[in-house]
């Protein structure tokens, strides 16, 4: 057998710590992740792991830095064919899970959910034993309030003085797994009356048909509904029993298999040893000495350890811990052979927590993730060697991503930790068995832009054509008239951070597009998995201003608004991560920010803040119902409400209108307008749509969703999406001054085929930004942009293996 553990996210901005152990044998191979943060399927995606034969994900806190990238990733595996998978964590775990159930069903995959102190305190399989161990903040650093943070981590405020606040005892933990099972039940095909193949795009629609009206005991329904959608009918609108925010943070110590029986000589050898009474001995469970004074054990080490340290205050507890005291002992039967240490800002300064590292054995390795410690390497190398590419074009429209691979804070820095101590990087991979191992053979190439021997910048010098037509471009740009440097808005900045659809890819994220407005303020709009991260990489990281942009922390401070579109995964499931980062960025504590979106949001929100105080009693929710632009031209009366008042005042708009657009339930298009006189129309996902074009007349700009190409119209209207074609005619009968399109299926970047007589469409690419005055520029770039993605491009070859979650 082999096992192995490998390291996937390592403190970067956009994969946040997690780890992958692996077993390969031919009776049982499986995969076991620890966190699933934000950005761990595109990485698995980037770098072609297998999740195949993942069956279990383990969470040291259920808190949205470790469990963010989870439901997107369900819903993947759900779809590519997997048939369970078991979540082990703490307290909320099972409430997390279920809090989503407004837009995540899947009928083909059974998930189940298991919270140690509640389900038993072990883990056991026939490649591992996992022991999980608890351990708290000290209790001074409780009444944290929300606004504040320590490395990072909102610590729970109390609510114990809750009057609504239940028990959370074994009936409510159940009454939540019974709602998982209605969620996740691939026992039971849901009912489809038209008789066609489900889809997912089926059952997610049909999670978001469920009234959040709670349904009474007489209530009608419909002969041909089956158990499953009445049980779902009847439960799933009614609000979850509260909970509380848990601060425990959970280590995992793993243990590998005793071997006894079946012997493995290949194995032995490997390790140095000879057939004859030492293969007896390792049979029969006892230890022997290798010719080189190395001894060796019958399960050859203690597996891997994880301790989750997200501040300071945990220190205390963590070294006073009884259950890892067992460990720090001189009997190497039960010496850790690594540990993971996911560490907080100040944690391994410490000098409590130096003392306890080294009181491990001296051939325990210890490995450091922590953003200061591990360089902000870039960790999705297709779009940055993508972004080097279009930067020929227009190095300002498409900036590079930041980066830095000189860490922060240098390890030697610490002279008292053990001699056996590394920093993690993604990919870096710890043998365990058959023999240890540290292998680094597997880490991606360090991306340099500034490296002329480099891959990145090789590949691009080879592509002559390319890079000729792009210095064309260039000349033709700047001594063209410019046609729009005085209409209205000419300096608002529209920055596409995820331009794609459904899932990541490796070349474009889910749905994401900032608008900044000078001096009134920014707006978001739609914020896929991944958003957070994106905006790091674009403005920089903490006390660093990059140049021509504005810190990311004056960027939190003036968003004034997150719209979301409508409640499919991919364009609201970074939106805990940005309001946990505003929260703890704002400076105004009085400051609030308005959340516009459909009604399923604010339950989802609601019951997520149970879990995890993200700073939502700071937000004002606006229902997009209550503003839709034809209740007034069809005579109803149309209710200003304070939160949609102080919004316009805030960034200066005369109207901020939803528009109802034609994908799935609840799902809505955004029409912009400011009192200086220009106008963003956003269509989020549609079928060409007139109520759109009638409230988007002589929009400045129109972002139009193009998901599919021409060729796949039948694919479109099944989808309920546009393609590229459509999205332009709808841009031409609204008379918008620029069409920008975006929401692209392709998973490589792929000119689309579109008519553009009068030069105002352009194609949005992840991370470009532009300013109203210069979207003449656009279709400029068309001519190269072909050369570049062609049907022979890197790109297109490299889509080839996008398919990673199969064998």
């Amino acid at each position: 057998m082999k096992s192995y553990l490998q390291l996937i996210g390592s403190g970067t901005f956009d994969v946040p710590p997690s780890i992958m152990v692996h077993f390969d044998n031919q009776q049982n191979s499986q995969r076991y992740l620890f966190n699933c943060g934000e950005g761990t399927q595109r990485f698995c995606l980037q770098n072609k792991l297998k999740a195949s034969k993942l069956k279990n994900v383990f969470l040291t806190r259920v808190n949205w830095n470790c469990f963010g990238g989870l439901p997107g990733m369900l819903l993947t595996m759900a779809d590519a064919g997997s048939k369970e998978i078991k979540l082990y964590g703490g307290p909320n775990l099972t409430h997390a899970i279920t809090a989503t159930r407004g837009f995540i069903l899947r009928s083909t995959m059974s998930v189940e959910t298991h919270e140690f102190q509640e389900d038993g305190m072990t883990f056991k399989d026939d490649n591992m034993t996992i022991y999980p161990i608890f351990f708290d903040p000290e209790e001074s650093n409780n009444n944290i309030s929300s606004s504040s943070s320590q490395g990072g981590v909102n610590l729970p405020s109390k609510r114990a003085n809750d009057s609504t606040l239940d028990t959370v005892d074994n009936t409510s933990l159940q009454y939540k797994k019974e709602i998982l099972s209605l969620m996740f039940n691939k026992s039971h095909q849901p009912h489809n009356p038209k008789g066609t193949k489900k889809s997912k795009t089926y059952e997610e629609n049909s999670a978001l048909e469920i009234s959040d009206e709670v349904q009474s005991e007489k209530s009608s329904s419909s002969k041909n509904d089956d158990s499953l959608i009445q049980q779902r009918r009847k439960l799933f609108p009614k609000r979850l029993p509260k909970s509380r925010p848990s601060s425990a943070s959970i280590a995992y110590v793993c243990v590998g298999p005793k071997y006894k029986g079946k012997f493995d000589p290949q194995a032995a050898k490997a390790l140095g040893l000879k057939p004859g009474r030492q293969y007896a001995d390792l049979v029969n469970g006892k230890a022997v000495t290798a010719p080189d004074g190395t001894i060796v054990h019958p399960n050859q080490v203690l597996g891997p350890s994880r301790a989750d340290v997200p501040s300071t205050s945990y220190i205390p507890s963590i070294c006073a811990s009884p259950e890892f005291a067992t460990y720090q002992t001189d009997n190497k039967d039960l010496q850790p052979r690594i540990i993971i240490h996911m560490l907080g800002d100040g944690v391994l300064e410490n000098e409590k927590y130096q003392i306890w590292m080294k009181k491990f054995g001296p051939n325990t390795e210890h490995v450091i993730m922590n953003e200061q410690y591990c360089p902000q390497r870039i960790i999705f190398n297709s779009i940055a060697e993508s972004q080097l590419k279009l930067s020929k074009i227009d190095e300002n429209r498409f900036r590079i991503p930041y980066y830095s691979n000189q860490p922060e804070k240098l390890l030697d820095s610490i002279p008292n930790i053990p001699k056996t101590t590394h920093l993690a990087a993604p990919l870096l991979t710890f043998q365990m068995e058959p023999s240890f191992d540290i292998d680094s053979s597997n880490l991606p190439e360090l991306f340099d832009h500034n490296n002329e021997n480099s891959r990145a910048v090789k590949e691009l010098n080879k592509n002559i054509e390319y890079l000729k037509i792009a210095a064309q471009v260039q000349e033709e740009v700047a001594t063209a008239t410019p046609k729009a440097m005085n209409i209205p808005g000419n300096n608002v900045i529209v920055t596409t951070l995820g331009t794609g659809s459904t899932l990541p890819s490796k070349y474009r994220n889910v749905s994401s597009t900032l608008l900044t407005i000078p001096n009134d303020g920014s707006i978001l709009l739609d914020v896929g998995e991944g958003t957070l991260g994106a905006l790091f990489r674009h403005f920089g990281p903490l006390g660093k201003t990059r140049e021509g942009q504005i810190s990311i922390e004056e960027l939190f401070n003036s968003l004034k608004c997150i719209f979301i579109s409508h409640m499919h995964a991919d364009h609201h499931l970074g939106i805990v991560g940005i309001l946990s980062k505003w929260n703890e960025l704002k400076k105004d504590p009085s400051g609030f920010i308005h959340i516009v979106g459909p009604p399923k949001l604010w339950k989802w929100l609601s019951e997520f803040s149970d879990v995890q105080d993200f700073g939502l009693s700071r937000t004002r929710f606006i229902d997009n119902r209550d503003i839709l632009s034809l209740q007034k031209q069809s005579g109803s009366p149309k209710k200003i409400s304070n939160s949609l008042k102080s919004l316009k005042e805030s960034i200066n708009l005369k109207r901020f209108e939803t528009i109802e657009v034609i994908h799935c339930p609840f799902a809505f298009g955004i029409s912009i307008e400011h009192l200086d006189g220009w106008k963003i129309v956003y269509s989020g996902d549609t079928r060409p749509c007139d109520d759109l074009v009638n409230v988007g007349k002589n929009a400045t700009l129109l972002l139009h969703e193009a998901t599919f190409e021409n060729d796949l119209l039948e694919e479109a209207l099944n989808k309920k999406h546009s393609t590229t074609e459509e999205a332009v005619k709808i841009g031409e009968r609204m008379n918008a001054h620029s069409i920008l399109l975006t929401h692209f299926s392709q998973r490589y970047p792929k000119v689309p085929v579109f008519t553009d007589d009068h030069g105002k469409v352009g194609i949005s690419f992840d991370f470009m930004q532009v300013n109203i005055g210069e979207l003449y520029k656009l279709p400029k770039y068309v001519k190269a942009l072909k050369v570049l993605y062609c049907e022979n491009s890197e790109e297109a070859n490299d889509s080839k293996d996008d398919d990673w979650i199969q064998e």
